[in-house]
């Protein structure tokens, strides 16, 4: 029942759509057969659609804001004839004509299908769907124009002709005369905020065109203005908007300087589009501002991060030489996300420590130790326990993204690969005389060591290549441990390099 129902409501809509609809003696009619009266109030934006029959009715009401000299919104608010119900859509002509009655009743006919050749009807459904309020989401346009246009009569933006220049506040016109001290021009240099240039270039047009650019005191270009058909064509350069409108104020094209007025409208114009313009003080504070969010950023990245910055040990190189004083380690590099091409420089990642330690005359001096020197160094944590660190030769060949670092961009970093082996620290985490298991930093894969091989092997399994991981590993740690017993170990967690490692020394 409820698909013959549709089919029927569908083929209803059909048979409406084909019709041709007009408004004629308040009513509607398809194909010149009525099938509603229409009321108009006396303001023209309200209408009330009633069956023939009397049987259902509905109003809608046209509902319409400006948003610039050039845009404007338009939507209908619909309820039922006892105001019990209400919903809103959008509003927009759907066929050329200057008789709302018509227009707003072709929308109800074509797109909703609430006015049908039956009458009003399909009501329920109609009220039934969920819609936004478009109301509200003019009343917030509204109030945050208001904030806009009240910042704009604040900052008051003035053209001073004399030197092209935009100034926040009111400047004298015979500003930075002698008429004036060094500290009044200087105060009025203050509130300079931009600089313009009016010119014709002929650009891709057969002929020269208007064109406005406003450039910060620094030279960077904010905005840049064409003239097009009548209409300004503007682009906000740092936010990539563009818009367009009619300019009110006129310029003689054979007098650019006196372009002012132009210029201050174009001025307000891109202000209420999102332009700020800023004095170099305002600039400075902004910048001050960035700057120490950027370091924030940056020391908040650095906690988050697996390095070791500025920590109680010691380390000690391969003759056995001791020396302590505080450490620190970069494991992997901090790229701001602003400046990060999404890599990250992993030249010299984990293999350079820096020990902060006195010399022979007691003073503080700097020991740098590479990891290529075979040196092994420890971190002395709070509780006077040690976590140990050692410097292996290894072929890492592949780094795995472990941890959510926000000033890190590490999901392009599953593909690296290193073509040959190299010295680099590595965290203790089981060593014996057998076979030692060390941890790579940041990416939390391990490392197994063995005294008959001088090279470290990391355990890291490709999906998909697992049986060559195998056949690796049994060459590097060779015969001693049969095929089977190397693939039930369970290598995705340290407990299982574990059993490995027991597995190996009982059985050399």
């Amino acid at each position: 029942m409820k698909k013959i129902l549709f089919l029927f409501i569908l083929s209803t809509s059909l048979f409406s759509f084909g019709q041709k609809i007009k408004e004629d003696d308040d009513q509607i009619l398809f194909d010149n057969v009525a099938v509603a009266k229409v009321e108009k109030d006396k303001a023209g934006t309200q209408f009330k659609y009633t069956s023939i029959n009397n049987a259902n009715a509905i109003i809608a009401t046209l509902k319409t804001h400006k948003i610039d000299a050039q845009n404007s919104k338009s939507w209908l608010v619909v309820t039922n004839l006892d105001g019990t119900k209400t919903t809103e859509v959008d509003f927009a002509l759907m066929s050329f004509t200057l008789n709302y009655k018509k227009a707003v009743a072709e929308i109800l006919a074509k797109k909703y299908n609430i006015l049908t050749s039956n009458g009003v009807e399909n009501l329920d459904a109609f009220f039934a769907e969920e819609r936004p309020s478009i109301s509200a989401e003019i009343e917030k346009l509204k109030e945050a124009s208001k904030v806009i246009e009240k910042d704009l009569a604040t900052m008051n933006y003035q053209v001073f002709r004399k030197d092209k220049l935009i100034f926040s506040g009111v400047v004298p016109k015979d500003a930075f005369t002698e008429k004036y001290s060094a500290e009044q021009n200087k105060e009025f240099m203050s509130r300079v905020v931009a600089k313009y240039d009016v010119s014709m270039k002929q650009n891709a047009s057969p002929t020269p065109v208007l064109n406005v650019e406003i450039a910060s005191l620094s030279g960077r270009v904010l905005v840049q203005a064409v003239e097009r058909g009548g209409k300004m064509v503007v682009a906000l350069v740092e936010s990539d908007k563009t818009f367009t409108y009619v300019p009110t104020a006129k310029i003689n094209n054979a007098d650019l300087a006196s372009s002012e007025s132009f210029v201050k409208e174009l001025v307000d114009i891109t202000y209420l589009n999102g332009q700020k313009y800023m004095t170099l003080m305002e600039a400075e504070v902004l910048l001050g501002a960035r700057q120490a969010d950027k370091m924030a950023k940056f020391d908040a990245a650095k906690l988050n991060s697996s390095n070791i910055y500025d920590k109680i040990g010691y380390a000690i190189d391969p003759k056995g030489e001791k020396l302590e004083g505080t450490l620190s380690i970069d494991f992997e590099k901090i790229v701001m996300s602003s400046s990060s091409n999404g890599m990250v420089d992993l030249d010299g990642v984990g293999k350079i420590l820096k020990v902060l330690a006195k010399n022979e005359k007691g003073d503080l001096r700097y020991y740098n130790y590479k990891a290529k020197e075979n040196v092994l160094f420890s971190i002395v944590n709070d509780d006077k326990s040690e976590t140990k660190y050692r410097a292996l030769l290894v072929k890492v060949e592949e780094v795995a993204a472990q941890k959510d670092n926000s000033a890190l961009d590490l999901g392009a970093m599953a593909g690296i690969s290193l073509a040959t082996a190299s010295w680099k620290y590595f965290k203790e985490v089981q060593i014996t005389d057998k076979m030692s298991i060390y941890q790579d930093i940041p990416s939390n894969s391990y490392v197994i060591k063995i005294p008959a091989q001088e090279k470290g092997f990391q355990i890291l399994i490709k999906k998909g290549k697992e049986e060559k991981f195998y056949s690796k590993l049994k060459e590097y740690i060779g015969e001693t441990i049969s095929s089977s017993d190397i693939e039930k170990i369970d290598y995705s967690n340290v407990n299982g390099l574990k059993d490995l490692v027991d597995l190996y020394s009982k059985s050399i």
